[in-house]
C-alpha cells in the first residue's frame, strides 16, 4: 500500500531567517496558484504556546477572583490543561514557586518564561500536548487523499511529529542574521535593544545554541542535523519571493516522488575556481545559451552545483555555467551538493577540498563579479569576503 502524501509543508528555521515574512509569501502564492483561502490552513506551535501561556498568565492574575477564574477554566486551553493530573499537581507547586519570586505578570513574555526554572515543568507538559495535537493532525490529514487543500506547519518538531510532510528548514549567516535583528525595529521590544551589530550577533548566536541544546536534551533531537529535512535553503542572500517558489516546486516534487536537491544557497556565496574566460567558454552550452535556457525552462532542482567547502566557504568545482548564469538573471537561489570538507579528499578527483581551494585567486573573483553585478550593482566579493581577500592579498605579497 503506497504512503499518502498530501499537501503538507512542515516549517522550521534558525533565528532570525525570514520564516514569517515566507509563510505569508507562501499563502499568497498558493492563492495565486488557485487554491481557495480556506483550503489553505496554517498550523503554528508558537503560536499554539502562546495561547496556553497566555491563558495561564491570566489565570495566575486573577487567582484570587474566583468568578473571574472559573470563566477562564471554560477556555479550551485552560479547560485541556486542567484536565491532567500531571499539570495540576505541577501547576500548585509551581505557583507556590512563582508567587515567592515575586514574579511581574504584567510585563511577563514567552522569551522570559523560556528562562525561568520555576515553570520548566509546565513548559514541558504545554509543549507535550502540543507535540501530541500536532502528531494527531497529521494522522487526521494523511487519512485520505486532499488534492485540493494544503497545510502549512510552524513548528521545529513537525517534521518529525508529522513523517509523510514535506519538510523545510531556513538557515542563514550569523552576519546577515545579526543585521536583520539590529536593523528590523518591527519584532517588539526585546530585539529593538542593541546599540551595535556585534550585539545582535552574540545574541542571535545565543538564541541559536540554547535552541539546539534544549532540543537535544527534550527529546534527543538534533535540529542543525541534514538528514531532518527534504529541502535546506540559506536566505541570507534570497530573496523572499524565489524562497516561496522552491519551496512549493520542492513540495509538487516531493508529492510525485521525484528527486528535488537538498541544499539551496544564493549564487553570490559559491566562489568560482576558474577564469572567467572559461566560463564564458563553450561547453555542452554556452554561457548565453545557458542564460536563454534558465530564462525559458528555469532551473533544473535535481541538476546540483558540486562544491567543496574548506572553514564554512564554499568553493564550486563544477557547474561555473550555471551558478553564474542563474546570477546573471536575477536568481538568488540555487542548489548545490558538498563533495568534501576542509581536508577531505574528494573521491571524483584524488586530491583534497583545502587543496582544491587554495587555487582560488582575486583574478577569478574580479572576473567574476561582473556576473553578478549584472543584476545587483552593489555586489563586491571584496565587501563581502574580506577575509579572504585579506589572505589573497598577503598571498600575492608575499610571492613577490
Amino acid at each position: 500500500m503506497n504512503e499518502i502524501r498530501n499537501n503538507i509543508i512542515t516549517i522550521s528555521g534558525q533565528p532570525v531567517t525570514g520564516k514569517s515574512t515566507t509563510i505569508k509569501t507562501l499563502i499568497k502564492k498558493l492563492q495565486e496558484l488557485g487554491y481557495k483561502e480556506e483550503d489553505i490552513h496554517l498550523e503554528s506551535t508558537g503560536e499554539a504556546f502562546r495561547k496556553y501561556f497566555n491563558s495561564l498568565i491570566e489565570f495566575i492574575n486573577n487567582i484570587e477572583n474566583k468568578e473571574k477564574t472559573e470563566e477562564l477554566l471554560n477556555k479550551r486551553e485552560l479547560a485541556k490543561l486542567f484536565k491532567i493530573d500531571e499539570f495540576r499537581k505541577c501547576f500548585s507547586k509551581d505557583l507556590a514557586r512563582l508567587k515567592k519570586s515575586n514574579i511581574d505578570f504584567s510585563n511577563f513574555t514567552i522569551e522570559k518564561a523560556n528562562n525561568m526554572k520555576e515553570i520548566t515543568e509546565i513548559r514541558k507538559i504545554i509543549d507535550t500536548i502540543i507535540d501530541t495535537d500536532i502528531k494527531e493532525k497529521g494522522k487526521e490529514i494523511n487519512k485520505e487523499y486532499r488534492p485540493n487543500q494544503i497545510w502549512i506547519i510552524d513548528s521545529r518538531l513537525a517534521f518529525s511529529n508529522i513523517p509523510n510532510s514535506f519538510s523545510v528548514r531556513l538557515t542563514s549567516n550569523s552576519e546577515v542574521a545579526a543585521e536583520r535583528l539590529f536593523n528590523d525595529k518591527t519584532r517588539g521590544i526585546e530585539d529593538s535593544r542593541y546599540n551595535t551589530l556585534l550585539e545582535a550577533k552574540v545574541e542571535r548566536e545565543r538564541r541559536l545554541t540554547g535552541e539546539v541544546k534544549r532540543y537535544k536534551q527534550r527529546y534527543g533531537i538534533d535540529l542543525e542535523n541534514p538528514d531532518n529535512y527534504d529541502l535546506i535553503i540559506d536566505t541570507s542572500y534570497a530573496s523572499i519571493e524565489d524562497i516561496s517558489d522552491i519551496i512549493i516546486k520542492g513540495l509538487q516534487y516531493y508529492r510525485n516522488n521525484q528527486f528535488f536537491a537538498k541544499t539551496w544557497t544564493s549564487p553570490k556565496t559559491l566562489l568560482p575556481l576558474q577564469a572567467e574566460r572559461e566560463t564564458l567558454a563553450r561547453d555542452t552550452l554556452n554561457f548565453d545559451e545557458m542564460v536563454e535556457t534558465l530564462e525559458k525552462n528555469g532551473y533544473n532542482p535535481s541538476s546540483e552545483i558540486e562544491v567543496v567547502e574548506v572553514e564554512g566557504y564554499k568553493y564550486i568545482i563544477e557547474g561555473h555555467h550555471r551558478n553564474f548564469a542563474s546570477a546573471y538573471i536575477g536568481k538568488t537561489l540555487v542548489p548545490y551538493t558538498i563533495l568534501a570538507k576542509d581536508d577531505e579528499t574528494i573521491t571524483k578527483y584524488g586530491n583534497t577540498a583545502r587543496e582544491r581551494a587554495d587555487s582560488l585567486t582575486i583574478n577569478m573573483l574580479y572576473g567574476h563579479e561582473g556576473f553578478i553585478a549584472k543584476t545587483d550593482k552593489d555586489f563586491s566579493y571584496k565587501k563581502m569576503y574580506p577575509k579572504i581577500f585579506e589572505k589573497l592579498e598577503e598571498d600575492i605579497g608575499d610571492n613577490r
